[in-house]
Formats: structure tokens, sequence, C-alpha cells
């Protein structure tokens, strides 16, 4: 007995001296996991300080004038009506200015800052807010409305400057900030991941090859810089997507890459320079996938190659299909266009494809589109804009539709529903006359003027349905 007795005083002297070294070990344990989350956490604000002070909040003042034919305000088609019935005594509408606010990141010592072209695009003025409250007018160096990029600049010194990173090179999970002012609430840092690379079919603009993000974005927050936690710049914030108005938790941003690419060309050029490979591509449907021998189809059909063009030059041939552009996969034909006309002109890029079942890589080296071909891609889209198709007037035409000898024009073949010229008054069969100061009688001339014409700002039309000749001042690029 007085063994038995003995062992259970040694069992539980052992037990007593356990459990407290046990406990000890568990909150040594839980302290070393607070203290990685605490150094997160702070990395996470030495981000955001770093950031912060090259973020900038941006002010923006419009001006619109309302003209004949602009009856979208109710008030403005009544006011043409009492106009018609009283000439001379109707004044014109007063111009009305509306204000407007987002956000943009200083990326260059020299005072370029990267926004957002539907923040800035339209704006008669521009003025920058720094973190520190000192303000500045700002001038618009350039916008790309297809990207939704916006240059503008600052005069002043000591700035500070956000570094830019890779976003070939951010990942799906990746942690992110977000820094801008939603609703006016400047300087405001959310946090979240980034959801998914390459968004694109989204409806948002024409160059859409999205960063996804759940980092809350609220209006205000445009033009914004999305920071990686190496506190690099590899997206500019534009778009939510809400049935509320608010962040919702899928939020776009546009890669880096590509805003600084479309920079680079306002700045060096005073304009957007887009680059091309002179390839004509088709989506890769799962049927086309499997003629072709591919478990996915993933990446873009060559289906055409132009002759003395840069695709030609590296030996891609009709039949590939291109699966890799750099560092990128590609996963249709729409990403390899986005990805090619946001390269800039004489960067060599190595593309990856497959030909008859084979793995092939080329070197590609990219060229400006040329100026005819943009110039026609322009004009082009005005005129789909507008929803109009026109063609040549001709004498014969002229007598069929009614008009006196000698009328002149471009005549419009038809008018979209809805569009932006049926809502304006022209109708198949109208003429348009002149853009701005520049008379029209053939489609090349058309092109030629609406091509010269300020579309940001908005440009004049005229044009005759019958013998009523009409103006309109109208915009339809932003």
């Amino acid at each position: 007995m007085k063994t038995a007795k003995y062992l259970i005083i040694v069992c539980t002297a052992v037990l007593a001296c356990q459990f407290p070294a046990a406990a000890e070990d568990n909150r040594a344990e839980e302290d070393r996991i607070l203290a990685q989350a605490q150094i997160v956490s702070q990395a996470f604000a030495i981000i955001a300080k770093r950031v912060r002070p090259a973020v900038v909040n941006i002010r923006v003042e419009r001006t619109q004038t309302r003209t004949t034919g602009d009856f979208n305000d109710p008030t403005e088609l009544f006011r043409e009506l009492l106009r018609r019935r009283f000439p001379g005594r109707i004044p014109d509408a007063q111009p009305r200015t509306t204000v407007g606010q987002g956000s943009g990141v200083i990326v260059d010592e020299r005072g370029y800052i990267l926004t957002n072209n539907h923040v800035v695009g339209s704006a008669d003025t521009i003025i920058v807010k720094l973190s520190d409250g000192k303000e500045f007018p700002a001038e618009l160096i350039g916008t790309d409305p297809d990207s939704d990029v916006a240059v503008i600049k600052i005069e002043t010194d000591h700035l500070t400057i956000a570094p830019t990173g890779d976003s070939d090179d951010c990942l799906v999970g990746e942690s992110v900030l977000a820094i801008g002012n939603p609703f006016g609430l400047e300087s405001t840092v959310t946090t979240g991941i980034i959801s998914a690379r390459g968004r694109s079919g989204v409806g948002i603009v024409e160059v859409e090859d999205f960063i996804q993000t759940d980092a809350s974005i609220n209006p205000g927050n445009s033009g914004g810089p999305l920071v990686n936690l190496k506190g690099e710049v590899i997206g500019i914030n534009t778009a939510i997507y809400s049935k509320s108005g608010g962040s919702m938790g899928i939020n776009f941003a546009i890669p880096i890459n590509i805003a600084r690419s479309i920079m680079q060309g306002i700045i060096t050029n005073k304009r957007v320079t887009s680059s091309y490979l002179g390839l004509q591509l088709q989506k890769l449907t799962p049927e086309l996938a499997r003629s072709f021998g591919l478990e996915s189809p993933q990446g873009a059909l060559v289906i055409g190659v132009l002759a003395d063009t840069p695709a030609a030059k590296a030996g891609i041939m009709r039949g590939d299909i291109i699966i890799k552009y750099g560092k990128r996969e590609i996963k249709d034909d729409h990403q390899m266009r986005n990805l090619v006309a946001t390269t800039s002109p004489g960067t060599d890029v190595t593309v990856e494809l497959i030909r008859r079942g084979k793995a092939f890589a080329t070197t590609v080296r990219l060229e400006a589109v040329p100026e005819e071909v943009a110039v026609r891609a322009r004009t082009d889209k005005v005129l789909d804009s507008l929803g109009i198709e026109v063609a040549e007037f001709t004498t014969a035409l002229g007598q069929r539709l009614g008009y006196e000898q000698g009328a002149w024009g471009v005549l419009v073949m038809s008018v979209g529903r809805r569009s932006e010229a049926a809502r304006i008054g022209i109708r198949p069969g109208s003429l348009i006359m002149k853009v701005d100061e520049s008379e029209v009688k053939t489609p090349e001339e058309l092109r030629a003027a609406l091509a010269a014409a300020d579309i940001r700002k908005g440009f004049n039309l005229i044009w005759r349905t019958g013998r009523y000749v009409q103006r309109v001042r109208i915009s339809v690029a932003e």
C-alpha cells in the first residue's frame, strides 16, 4: 500500500509540473501568431503611409451648353417650340456648370498624374488637391476613352511619387490596398484581395483586361491606385459592379502595364499610339478546339495574316493558335487584341502558339498602327456611336429623294433605332453637309472632317432633311 501511495503522489507531482508548462507553451505559440499578424497589419500601415501622399483628390468643372436639337431636357424642348413659334423673342438657354470629383496618383516627378478619362475627359477646369491640402490647377495632357485612362499634369516641386509594379506578375488571391477619395472622403484606404485577372466582356470600355478586386471601391475612388504589398501601384481603379451604387465586392482596375503604356504614348506623342500585329483572329470554340486536338478552347485562332506586317515578319501563319503573349496566357481573341493594342510600338514580345499540334514560339516586334488605319478606326467609331451608315450622294439619288438640282452632302443610308442620330433628328435620306466649318460632299471628306474634329469637346454637325437645315453640337466619344 505504501508503494501505491507514493506512486500516486509522484504522478500527481509530475502532472502538476506538466500542465503549467503546456499552458505556457500554448500562450507562447499564441503570442507568436499574434506577433506575425501584427507584422502583416503593420505592413499595410507602412504601405498606406508611403503611398497616400502620392494620391490626389481631383475636382472638375464642366460647362454644358444646350443647343438647338438637344432635346433630352424637356425644358429645352419646350424652349425650342417657343423659339419656332416666336422667332427672335426667346433667348437661348444659359450654360450649366456641373462639378465632379475623383482620384489620381502621381507617378512621375515631373508632375504627371494617372487617372480615369471619365473623371477628367470632358472637364473645362481641373483642380488637384494634394494630401497636404495644397491645391494646383492641372493641365489635361491627354485621354484614351477606349481604356478609360487619362493623364493630367501639375506644376510644383517636391512631389511624392508612387512606384509602379508589373501587373503581369500579380496573382489571384494576392492582398491589395485601394486608396482614393470615396464620396469625397480624402485619403481613404481599403484592403482586399485580387479576385480575378484578365476580366473582359464587362461592357465598360472598349479595351478591357481588368484586375478584379474585392477591396472596397466607391464613387470618388475612380482614378486612384490599387497597390500590392510591395507598395507598388499595379492598377488604376476605374469601375464597380453594383446594383445599389455602392461597393458590392466586385470592383475593377486597369492594369498598370496598360495604363503606363498609354501614358507614355500620350506624353511622347500627345495622343494614344496603338500597336498592331496584322492578324485576323477568331474565337476558339470548343468544337474548333477539338478539331485541332486541344483539350480546352483556350487561345486565339489566327484566320489571316496581312502581308508585310509584324506578324508576317515573325513567321506567324494562318491556322496557328496563340496561347501566350509575353507573360500572359491567352484566353480568347478579344483579350489578345486588347493586349496588342495596349503594348507600346517597338516592343519585342515573345508569342507562344500551337501549330499542327506542336508548340512553337517566336518573337514579334510590334509596330504602330498605320495612320490611315487609325483614322479609319476613329471615324468608324464616331459613325457607329452616332448610329448611322453613309454613302455617296448622287444626282439620281437626289431626284428619287426629292432634293433640288445642285443639292449636296453625304447621304445617310440608315439610322439605328434609339441611336444618337435618331435622337437629334437625323433620318435615312438626310444629307450631312458640314462638320464644324468643313463642308463634306463625300464619305471620305466626312471621315477626314471627323478625324480633325475635337471629339472630346464635341463638334458641330449641320445636316438637312428635305428643305429643313439643322445644326447641333454633339459629343459621342466619351
